[in-house]
């Protein structure tokens, strides 16, 4: 018998996983150049962003909470007072809660320029912002002033009113107790502080400093706002300044201690304060030499 011819053997195969054929991975898309500066830009421009203050409603709009004061919002908002008051016909000063005032457009984002100026704020534009106050200082505020004490010396030298008798008691009684914000003689800008500037709360009462006749009762004197002029019988004029309502009129004879108006921030008040000024025949003298 033939012998079989043994058949060959199969050659052996690599293991199957050798001979696996990886399909093409999809390369990534390339990413903008600076895409990650980008977002990191931004997410430490929102870390550091300056959240908006409490009340703030839209971009241009402020909602007054308790506590408020137009002067603490002029700071919230980076607006000046006297921008704030002139956009919402305020001439008192007298806010109430719930109520929505306007902010004068480009002052809302200040705060927020000026916390961001080391992630890339525009020095410009951040400079041009602070210099705007001090254009208002240097044009406005000296010639009111200026104008103002003109139409006092006036008045207290124009009026023929006679006072009534003195109580005798020698020196004159505070107007209101409060702190003292701005001493006779100190200056805003060119302008001269005739008197004293007494902060305290709107709505605080004002009281006569001596007996005396009304010469002047009424809002015509464009810094003071609404003031009270009191003529007494040793010559001396008092005035007292930046009232939010008067509760007295010209000719009328006054006590010492009487309440004659009530404190706001009338004229170019920047805060409820009273601005009080003692005169001798017209001229001003520091009041805290006829204080009690």
């Amino acid at each position: 018998m033939r012998q079989p011819i043994p058949s060959e053997p199969e050659p052996q195969r690599e293991p199957q996983e050798r001979l696996a054929v990886l399909r093409d991975t999809p390369r990534p898309k390339p990413r903008p150049q600076g895409a990650e500066t980008s977002n990191a830009t931004a997410g430490t421009n929102s870390a550091s962003q300056v959240p908006s203050q409490a009340g703030t409603g839209a971009s241009g709009s402020y909602t007054v909470v308790s506590g408020d004061t137009l002067y603490g919002i002029a700071r919230k908002t980076g607006a000046s007072v006297a921008n704030i008051k002139a956009a919402n016909g305020l001439s008192d000063g007298y806010l109430r809660v719930g109520q929505t005032l306007a902010i004068p457009s480009g002052n809302v984002s200040q705060p927020t320029q000026v916390a961001n100026a080391s992630s890339g704020v525009d020095r410009t534009t951040t400079s041009a912002t602070t210099r705007e106050p001090a254009q208002v200082v240097k044009t406005s505020a000296p010639q009111a002033a200026s104008s103002t004490q003109t139409q006092v010396a006036a008045v207290a030298t124009q009026s023929r009113d006679v006072a009534p008798d003195s109580t005798g008691i020698g020196k004159l009684r505070w107007p209101v107790r409060g702190r003292i914000v701005s001493n006779f003689g100190s200056t805003s800008g060119s302008a001269r502080n005739d008197g004293i500037d007494i902060a305290v709360p709107a709505g605080t009462p004002v009281k006569a400093a001596e007996n005396g006749v009304v010469i002047y009762a009424g809002d015509g004197l464009k810094e003071f706002g609404n003031t009270v002029l009191v003529r007494h019988d040793n010559g001396m004029v008092t005035v007292y300044g930046h009232a939010s309502a008067l509760r007295v009129k010209r000719g009328e004879k006054v006590r010492r201690g009487q309440e004659i108006a009530l404190s706001g921030m009338s004229g170019s008040a920047d805060r409820p304060k009273l601005h009080f000024e003692v005169r001798k025949d017209a001229t001003p003298v520091n009041p805290s030499g006829y204080l009690e």
